[in-house]
Parts: C-alpha cells; structure tokens; sequence
C-alpha cells in the first residue's frame, strides 16, 4: 500500500522553485507532481451556460509513493471549489485519484494517469438547495524533465456544475501565485485597496516563487498566475 500523508499546501524552496538552476544533464526524476497549490487555466473544448465560464483556479495536488518497491506512484488532486467545502456531502470524495503508468518519466519526457477518480460535491447554497459539482480528469500528462520536475501538467476535465456540462484542456502551473498587491486606499482613512500587478508573476518571493523561465500571464478573471503556452514551456534565452 502507498504511504499517504496530509496534503501540504506550501513546499520550501528549492529546485522546485528555481528550476532554471537544475541541471539539464541530470538523470531524469523519478514521477512527481508540485505538492500543494497549483494554478490551472482552463481553455473551453465544448459547452454553454455556467459551467462553460471557468478560466482558472486553484487546485491542490500531492503524490504518494512506497519508496524503494519500483510501483508507480498515485496522485490526488482536489479543486478549490470543492475543497472549499469539504465535508458537505460525505457522499461523495471532493478529491480525484489515479495511478502513475511509471515511476519514471517515459522517453517523451512525460509522466502518464490515463484515468483518475471522480471528485464531486453537493454543495449547500445558502438560500436553500444545492449545487452538484462534478469533475473527471482524465490523460493526465505531468513533464517529467530534470529541467521541468512536476510543476507544469495538462488534462483534460468534464467539469459538470447541476445539469451542465463542459470540456475542457486544463494545463497546471506549480506554485499557484496570486498577481494582485495591497496598495493604500484614497485617503489615509480608507482601507488598502487590491489591485491586479501581472509583474508579480515573474518576482522572486520569500518561501515559494514561480521559475523565472516560465512564461505566464495574469488571468484576469481570477487574478492568478498561469503558465503561458502549453507544457513544456519555457521562455527562451538569448
């Protein structure tokens, strides 16, 4: 059986956070994914109505693997709308599971969950009612690069919001950053004000920073930082 721990949400830096400062050359990494908060932007396949409206959001991811027995890895990913109610409906699971193909990346340089769980929640309104949230994955594809270990990913989702349903490519970007700043209000008696920056994308931070050498955008619906292109991507050198 896989050891399971809890989700963690932050990961300290390192290369995970630089990744420009890995080394090309190494041997590929064994399969993993960005542990924690992942920016997701979506791109809408099929579908009209409310659950054809998302372009990005949050969605916490972590592997668990046996270390030492060779078995490919499972991964758990849960979507913020759902893990923000988490324990509503204990009917279903809020989180989507699969299992790696590999342990290492293949020679595409691409760690494969063909098939993942379906992660659901009937969530309470407050004027009564519920809403059923449903959200399959499936082709899962995280790069596997020494270069790129697990913070950039693709999918495909039907996501199913009541009697509606879209597809899209969903395409993930580790760690989830928020391009917004707190800045003072009019006067000295309004309280600060937050306003949208794209340029903190691509600014080093204490803890957790974006690899400079991915290309991103500041989506404006969510004012999250996603990557910019599809997996691999990264900005070129001169």
């Amino acid at each position: 059986m896989k050891t399971r721990t809890a989700f963690a949400w932050i990961l300290p830096l390192g290369c995970a956070g630089l990744l420009s400062a890995c080394d090309a050359e190494q041997p590929l990494p064994q399969c993993t994914v960005g542990r924690g908060e992942n920016a997701v932007r979506y791109t809408l396949v099929t579908g009209s109505g409310p659950c054809a409206a998302k372009t990005a959001e949050i969605v916490g991811a972590q592997i668990f693997r046996t270390p030492g027995s060779g078995v490919p890895p499972s991964l758990s990913i849960k979507p913020a709308p759902l893990a923000a109610n988490a324990g509503q409906d204990t009917a279903h699971s809020d989180t989507a599971t699969g299992d790696f193909t590999t342990e290492y990346p293949s020679e595409d340089e691409l760690c494969r969950v063909p098939t993942l769980s379906e992660a659901r929640q009937r969530i309470a309104l407050a004027g009564g009612g519920t809403k059923d949230l449903r959200y399959q994955w499936s082709n899962l594809r995280v790069q596997g690069s020494s270069a790129i270990p697990g913070t950039q990913w693709s999918a495909e989702l039907t996501y199913t919001e009541d009697d509606c349903t879209a597809t899209y490519v969903a395409v993930g970007m580790f760690p989830a950053i928020k391009c917004e700043k707190s800045v003072p209000g009019p006067t000295k008696d309004d309280p600060p004000v937050i306003v949208r920056d794209p340029a903190i994308c691509q600014q080093p931070r204490p803890g957790l920073s974006i690899d400079p050498a991915f290309p991103t955008t500041c989506d404006e619906a969510t004012n999250l930082c996603v990557l910019a292109g599809e997996p691999p991507s990264l900005i070129r050198q001169p």
